[in-house]
């Protein structure tokens, strides 16, 4: 089977990249030299990162072992994954635990063994993370993974407090998405909600719909679930799977039943993704060989135009001196660019809190609702648990919203910053919310307002006291003892009043402090995360400051050298200027079709593109494929907007 990485065209980037870093250091242009370096070492990144999620008990980590051929993720009926767990190739099986710690370059790896990864993955191990962000990292001797597919099992959504959330923030680090989502029921309203989410963040979407073996109706639940997405406005492939059913046929070696519980097809789909991966990155690598050949070839044809026109020299170097200055203005705090990024930053992070503060002070006051609509004492620990999704999914919402934002920003900067016809926007990834969720303390305990017997019956007698004792003096006017049959009723009744006006006032003072206990979650939730927010988009302001200052630096200096090449040119004797120009046009010759080999490599034919990228099957609904033969191997965007396309 050809591997999904196509090393012809890699081959030919790299032997440009390094003629052309030739031609850069004979230039005197380290720097260009450096960058083609930089795109060189980047054509050797063949690993594409394939994040599988979905809520609980769906089925992920059974659709890892089945793609790999291995139990490498712990599969229970009960205790669900905590963990995310990183799948990549290796030469041995090994395992290790991965801490990320804020602020430092270097994680912390702690070897394991491979059979022990349950006990660290899933619930069993407790709380994880508490110094840093930790995931499993496996590697495997597997074909499917050889050509640098990484996947990745995240814990499901749907019934912790940070998890949907980080889940969203793996995605824009991420290449493609696998949503899984059990054949047994249609799509939730959480998925969809999730789904709507991870298009924003991830463009490679595929969902899987699994367990086909226990639904012997499941044609109409993948009808239903592409009703759901389309109503939405999601358009991606589907595929139907069965874990279980492929172990049993890989067992019996039955290829029909393989080829029917569909991990083939997921196989070959992700291979697929992975060409189309590898084929969008060669061609940014291609672009940006090109891009510094044109600084390059811009020395050499300014240097050809002066010899050629001597007389024209001083007007020639007095016209790149003016481009120069364009280039200094550039990289000036007064440049436009620089503005519009200051003033888009700063409204940006203005907005975004807004939008923050506004989303969960509305969790909080339909919280304040659910209190006053039941006994807190009763309820509150299902209060809490929808409390904590509700801060959740509106922190994810926020995320959401936050880097479609930092991305119409970044294209409204580029087009303001334009140099020689060309821009550019850099790659952005924000940070996860996960750290500012975990710094949110826990919701604060509210009273269960049950009360024991003897309490209630202490309630009672002090309430009846003062009915038996007034009615009873009352009625010993008429000659009847203290304590008679009226006095004891109408203690009674009164006791009874008496309880009933209690219990009222404790159910007040319990709603009164679980209210106090939502405000004080929700106010620590806005201090947490607008912290992390504002932190988040100073990241990407100053990303893409740094990245436009280097555009505009890496331009400069090529107008620098053109100026003095153009000089040089000028003072050479009549006899070796034709010398000189052939030697120039040659190299000028030289670069310039090195530059558009790169883009024609870059840029695959049809053909070639139809064969790494073939078309995605679509899944029936009402009969079953013909099988094929398996192959083991395979303007600013507002929160309204956001929520509609979703």
């Amino acid at each position: 089977m050809a591997s999904p990485h196509p090393e012809p065209v890699a081959r030919q980037l790299e032997m440009i990249a390094r003629q052309m870093i030739d031609v850069a250091q004979r230039a005197s242009r380290p720097d260009l030299a450096e960058r083609l370096e930089q795109a060189r070492q980047d054509l050797g990144n063949v690993g594409v990162r394939v994040v599988v999620v979905g809520q609980f008990k769906q089925g992920k980590s059974a659709l890892v072992n089945a793609l790999v051929s291995a139990p490498v993720c712990p599969v229970d009926d009960v205790i669900a994954t905590s963990v995310p767990t990183v799948v990549r190739w290796g030469e041995q099986a090994t395992a290790a635990l991965v801490t990320e710690l804020s602020g430092e370059q270097q994680a912390i790896r702690t070897a394991i063994d491979p059979g022990e990864l349950r006990a660290h993955v899933t619930e069993l191990a407790g709380d994880s993370g508490i110094f840093g962000t930790l995931h499993a990292d496996v590697a495997l001797p597997r074909r499917l993974l050889a050509g640098g597919l990484t996947l990745i099992d995240t814990p499901g959504f749907g019934r912790a407090q940070v998890r949907a959330s980080s889940n969203l923030a793996l995605l824009p680090q991420a290449d493609a998405l696998v949503m899984v989502s059990d054949a047994t029921q249609e799509l939730t309203d959480p998925e969809l909600v999730f789904l709507g989410q991870a298009s924003e963040l991830c463009s490679r979407l595929t969902f899987v719909v699994s367990k086909s073996d226990l639904q012997h109706d499941w044609r109409n639940i993948v009808a239903a679930d592409t009703e759901h997405l389309a109503a939405v406005g999601i358009d991606v492939p589907l595929l139907v799977t069965s874990s279980l059913m492929h172990e049993l046929a890989v067992q019996q070696r039955d290829n029909e039943l393989i080829e029917e519980a569909g991990i083939h097809t997921l196989a070959k789909h992700l291979h697929r993704v992975h060409a189309d991966v590898l084929a969008e990155r060669h061609r940014a690598i291609a672009s940006e060989i090109h891009t510094v050949g044109e600084l390059l070839a811009m020395v050499f044809s300014t240097e050809l135009e002066v010899i050629g026109n001597p007389e024209n020299g001083e007007e020639i170097i007095q016209d790149l001196r003016q481009a120069e200055e364009t280039a200094e203005r550039l990289t000036l705090h007064s440049a436009r660019w620089q503005q519009t990024l200051a003033d888009g930053t700063s409204e940006l992070i203005d907005d975004i809190e807004f939008d923050l503060r506004d989303r969960l002070r509305q969790v909080g006051r339909e919280a304040e609702q659910l209190i006053d609509s039941s006994d807190p004492g009763r309820s509150w620990e299902d209060t809490g648990t929808w409390l904590a999704e509700s801060v959740t999914q509106a922190v994810s919402d926020n995320f959401v919203w936050a880097h479609t934002r930092s991305m119409h920003l970044a294209d409204v900067v580029s087009k303001h910053f334009v140099l020689d016809g060309r821009s550019s926007v850099p790659d952005l990834s924000l940070p996860s919310t996960e750290r500012a969720l975990r710094a949110i303390g826990d919701l604060d305990y509210v009273r269960s307002g049950s009360l024991s017997a003897g309490q209630k019956l202490m309630i009672g007698l002090k309430g009846s006291y003062g009915g038996v004792l007034m009615f009873g003096l009352m009625t010993t006017l008429a000659g009847m003892a203290l304590v008679n049959p009226i006095s004891v009723v109408a203690g009674l009744i009164m006791g009874g009043f008496a309880y009933k006006q209690d219990a009222k006032q404790r159910l007040e003072q319990r709603r009164a402090e679980a209210k106090v206990a939502v405000r004080k979650l929700i106010d620590e939730a806005i201090f947490q995360v607008s912290k992390e927010s504002r932190d988040r988009l100073n990241t990407v302001k100053r990303v893409l400051r740094d990245h436009f200052v280097s555009v505009a630096e890496h331009f400069k200096q090529s107008l620098a050298e053109s100026i003095r090449s153009a000089k040089r040119s000028a003072a050479l004797p009549p006899s070796e200027r034709s010398v000189r120009a052939a030697a120039v046009a040659s190299e000028l010759r030289a670069l310039r079709a090195l530059g558009d080999r790169a883009m024609e490599v870059g840029a695959p034919s049809p053909t070639r593109a139809a064969a790494s990228a073939g078309p995605v099957t679509a899944v029936p609904v009402t009969a079953a494929s013909t099988p094929a033969a398996p192959d083991p191997a395979l303007a600013a965007p507002t929160p309204e907007s956001v929520r509609s396309a979703r």
